[in-house]
């Protein structure tokens, strides 16, 4: 693999459309509540960001499998990779069971505390009691995804996403407005979607590597008796990422909890405007976690001198997906508003927010792309004390422009220019260290 642009739009691009999918079944699931209720349209923007949160654990995990994954292939050492993805599949399997327990144990109890609408409370609640029958399907979705994105064969993942964001869709329309004989079961219904869409995500994918006879190549899913030494080794970068990627949806969930007490226009407001923010992170999200492979295979093949040369090439091509959503949303703020909401009223409220984002864009692509490479490099310990140390001033800032400054809504989500620039600087302060060259992830 080189650092080339055709390596990295091949590696790029299906992971977008695998976001997209995992974006889809959120922002779907807004847009046919959004024409139901603003307190279900509040409800499921709520549930979706708190599902996020156990979902992030498992991308974490997977993400730290991903890289080991990624250094064995540029060793040429694919025989190593087959015990790495078992044993992740273990690790995703005990992962999936021990975060529905805790679903059920605690949330009734945190939302009690953290959200002072009851009927908001009690819609949040029921949608995610179904919502999280897509754990295991989701968790091992994303074991896959993992797999074929370490080894950089990531066609699988943009077919399986399609499929699983179709069926979502269909669902969608069937379960929340009660069609074709189906009844109505609105939150619930949404919630349901979800997770049957995950299952067949998981299914297509969990066919196809079976078909391409990649358990033969890659010596996996053999299923041998978990090692210590294996599982270790995932959480060592795993759990960083984890941390990582939780630490920062809770400081999300935090945000939307700061703007519940602003009010219920103010929340429908900022939860239509999210969902159009996951959309348009979409390709960004998809580069970024394309950087995380590219960079540990660079460095596998022994090249860190091009370390550089592909961070910068990433960049451009991160700016210009950036660019071509800001001039959309310069000309149109409006299309996708249109999507999540039918109410004039709320698509007219949500323009300055949008325009407030779409500029904020411009840093993601930036702080997001540099951050990815410090993952990449095996360097996940720094990544979650960047994140950390960032969400801090992320979190004071929120509060004090909304219950100190007073500022108005879009100003409030500001926030996102300080929480990209904080990241940006810290990791290319790393980066440019060199400290990374000293890392051993695999023996």
């Amino acid at each position: 693999m080189t650092a080339s642009y055709r390596n990295i739009w091949q590696v790029s691009y299906p992971l977008m459309l695998s976001g997209l999918a995992f974006t889809i079944i959120n922002v779907t699931d807004a847009a046919f509540l959004g024409r139901v209720s603003e307190v279900a349209l509040g409800a499921v923007g709520l549930g979706g960001i708190y599902y996020l949160i156990f979902l992030m654990a498992a991308v974490g995990l997977g993400i730290g499998a991903q890289i080991i994954m990624a250094r064995l292939d540029g060793e040429g050492r694919k025989e190593a990779i087959g015990p790495v993805f078992d044993h992740l599949l273990y690790m995703m399997l005990a992962m999936a069971a021990l975060l529905w327990g805790l679903h059920a144990v605690v949330t009734p109890t945190i939302l009690t505390h953290v959200i002072t609408s009851d009927a908001i409370r009690e819609g949040l609640l029921s949608y995610l009691n179904v919502r999280v029958l897509g754990f295991l399907p989701a968790f091992l979705f994303l074991g896959y995804r993992a797999f074929l994105t370490g080894v950089s064969d990531t066609r699988a993942i943009s077919y399986a996403s399609a499929a699983m964001a179709g069926a979502n869709v269909l669902l969608n329309y069937l379960l929340v407005f009660g069609k074709w004989g189906f009844p109505r079961m609105e939150l619930e219904g949404a919630a349901l979607a979800s997770a049957l869409s995950e299952l067949i995500g998981l299914i297509f994918i969990v066919i196809w590597v079976k078909r391409k006879k990649m358990g033969e190549k890659f010596k996996c899913l053999r299923f041998p008796r978990p090692s210590s030494s294996t599982i270790a080794s995932i959480l060592d970068l795993g759990l960083p990422v984890m941390l990582q990627h939780v630490v920062a949806l809770c400081s999300w969930l935090a945000f939307f909890t700061i703007i519940e007490g602003m009010g219920e226009r103010p929340l429908a407001i900022s939860n239509v405007s999210r969902s159009v923010y996951s959309v348009l992170m979409i390709p960004l999200i998809g580069i970024s976690q394309a950087t995380q492979t590219l960079v540990s295979n660079l460095l596998g093949q022994q090249r860190p001198d091009l370390l550089w040369l592909l961070v910068r090439r990433i960049l451009t091509l991160s700016m210009a997906c950036s660019m071509a959503v800001l001039l959309l949303n310069l000309i149109r703020p409006e299309f996708l508003l249109n999507i999540f909401t039918d109410d004039a009223e709320l698509v007219q409220g949500s323009i300055p927010v949008i325009y407030m984002l779409s500029f904020c864009l411009l840093f993601f692509a930036f702080a997001m792309t540099l951050l990815a490479a410090v993952s990449g490099t095996g360097a996940t310990k720094t990544a979650l004390m960047i994140e950390v140390t960032t969400l801090l001033f992320y979190f004071a800032f929120t509060w004090a422009t909304v219950n100190v400054w007073k500022w108005p809504l879009y100003m409030v989500w500001s926030a996102e220019l300080v929480y990209f620039i904080s990241i940006g600087l810290l990791a290319t302060m790393y980066l440019w260290s060199g400290r990374w060259r000293r890392l051993v992830i695999v023996e």
